[in-house]
């Protein structure tokens, strides 16, 4: 089992920390020649310590991945078994099994697992974009020792799912909206950007490679009045910035709205590169992740973010917005 302390690497350096773990005791591929589990990893700012198995008290569901809840320190934490969750549901609970804690987005949960094996030390342009959008709980996949993968889990996204199956609203005010189209403009187009359309509107740039975060965030600037160049990826929208001509969209841009976990570059390192820039250093930039904190606000201020809000929380959001953007947009108003 391993033992959570506070990650020490230097903002900006496109590092992060991660723990990896087993969900299932055996390969539970029944169609492939694997013989060992498959390899999962968190980010290790997303947990707050690792448990034994503790006493689970069952509760009414219609999530049978949610097992119950149990006590941590006076605090009720709901029990979610990882494996049902990710569709090996033949897998069981043992005494052996451990719990993942975690605090993401100001709430907290625990994720039974099989066992856990060690925190691993990566470069975030070590880690690859899923293969393909059908794993909707994957954010990313790194290629390891012995040509195997690990694969980081979007546990976000899993918590959503569970909670609009039994019944809940989801994890934010704006998860309703998870669900509804795009605005028009199309998707995505080549190098993961979509075009704004000719307007006086301010222009905002918005990076994140969750398709479910991007789109409600989008579609909240959309309802604001706001235009939208939208990237999948902050080292695309680094580069393209980086290179715009004069004229083009991207030079109109007023202001980044960026996630902070992100394959290849991440937002810490994003915006550092940005503030090192002498074309783009006064380039508004707001930040909007899960981790949620006062050490990840601290982080978010040292790259040289002008504001950090939780991911997906509106009042925040349009505070932000409001704080960054010309006295002359009403957008919000």
């Amino acid at each position: 089992m391993v033992n959570i302390g506070r990650p020490m690497f230097q903002v900006g350096s496109n590092i992060f920390e991660l723990i990896e773990f087993t969900a299932t005791k055996a390969s539970a591929v029944p169609s492939s020649d694997r013989k060992t589990p498959i390899l999962y990893g968190v980010n290790v700012a997303k947990v707050r310590e690792v448990i034994r198995l503790p006493t689970i008290v069952p509760c009414l569901t219609n999530a049978p991945e949610v097992l119950g809840v149990f006590n941590l320190r006076g605090a009720p934490i709901p029990a979610i078994h990882l494996a049902k969750a990710l569709g090996y549901n033949d897998e069981v609970v043992t005494p052996a099994s451990q719990v993942i804690v975690t605090e993401f987005s100001s709430r907290k949960a625990g994720f039974v697992v099989a066992g856990t094996r060690r925190i691993r030390r990566v470069s975030w342009d070590k880690v690859l974009p899923p293969s393909s959008d059908a794993f909707n709980t994957i954010t990313g996949m790194m290629l390891i020792e012995n040509q195997d993968f690990i694969f980081i889990l979007d546990f976000e996204r899993i918590l959503l799912d569970i909670e609009s199956r039994s019944g809940g609203q989801g994890t934010s005010s704006m998860a309703i909206e998870y669900n509804q189209p795009l605005s028009s403009g199309g998707a995505a187009g080549p190098g993961g950007a979509q075009g704004a359309a000719a307007s006086t509107r301010p222009l905002i740039l918005v990076v994140d490679d969750s398709p479910t975060a991007r789109r409600a965030i989008c579609e909240l600037l959309r309802s604001m009045q706001l235009d939208i160049i939208e990237y999948t990826n902050a080292e695309q929208a680094w580069n393209d910035l980086n290179t715009a001509e004069a004229g083009s969209d991207l030079s109109k841009v007023q202001l980044i709205v960026s996630d902070v976990e992100m394959p290849k570059l991440d937002g810490y390192s994003f915006v550092k590169r940005i503030r090192n820039s002498e074309k783009l250093k006064k380039m508004p930039i707001i930040l909007h992740s899960s981790l949620t904190g006062d050490v990840n606000k601290d982080r978010a201020k040292q790259a040289g973010a002008d504001a950090y809000v939780g991911k997906l929380n509106r009042k925040e959001i349009i505070e932000a917005l409001k704080a960054a953007l010309p006295p002359s947009w009403k957008g919000a108003s």
